[in-house]
């Protein structure tokens, strides 16, 4: 009975339930934005919400979810052309971000599928000694079914959470391309940066007539978990 209750314990106690995922929106600017010649802008970390798993997982991956927005303050158009980076920091894309961070959904199939194989395992078998009350093949096959009417829920939450988070990341994702004159865009950057508990600073490369122009915004760093 000892051995049935490591079981227990592991199918039931070792993997957690998967959550659902907490619409948030874009965090919108703040009113006092970084000024620069022709533009201005401000960067800062997209809050997770009600999403600490997800939170977690990011901070885990290194990945930094940030808010950026622009302004064009001109009377001309202007081209983003595109961000420089410092050294070290890669870009992802919104697709890539999201498998970073999802809830590992199939796990939760291990709820039923090792009292199955355990029942297996010991209804094969030996002596034929009399027993007194449920045998281990009999208790495995309840827990086989108990885990099965709880890991495909929450299969299927993990998956649809995951599904939810993905479709925010492409809806908002960030772009370079071509900013009218007083006309603001804003949207999510997905970066892995060594250490995301650092602020961050970025260099947005525009295009307005002739010349290029840069734009130095800095993001504060994240709290520890």
């Amino acid at each position: 009975m000892k051995a049935l209750g490591c079981v227990l314990l592991l199918c039931f106690g070792g993997l957690s339930c998967a959550r659902i995922y907490r619409p948030v929106t874009l965090v919108p600017p703040p009113k006092l934005a970084a000024q620069g010649e022709g533009l201005s802008g401000w960067l800062a970390p997209q809050p997770w919400g009600d999403n600490s798993r997800y939170e977690r997982k990011a901070h885990d991956a290194n990945l930094r979810v940030l808010a950026l927005s622009l302004e064009n303050t001109t009377a001309a158009g202007a081209e983003i052309l595109r961000l420089d980076l410092p050294d070290g920091v890669t870009p992802l894309s919104a697709e890539a971000a999201a498998r970073l961070v999802k809830q590992h959904s199939g796990a939760h199939l291990l709820y039923p599928l090792i009292p199955a194989l355990l029942t297996a395992g010991s209804s094969g078998g030996g002596g034929a000694s009399a027993t007194i009350g449920p045998t281990p093949a009999m208790l495995f096959g309840a827990m086989a079914v108990v885990g099965l009417l709880v890991g495909l829920p929450n299969m299927a939450v993990a998956a649809n959470s995951n599904r939810r988070l993905e479709q925010f990341f492409l809806a908002e994702a960030w772009s370079p391309g071509h900013l009218e004159p007083g006309q603001a865009r804003g949207g999510l950057v997905f970066l892995r940066s060594p250490d995301p508990h650092t602020p961050l600073t970025i260099r947005v490369i525009t295009r307005s007539g002739s010349g290029e122009r840069a734009l130095e915004l800095t993001c504060p760093g994240s709290n520890p978990l």
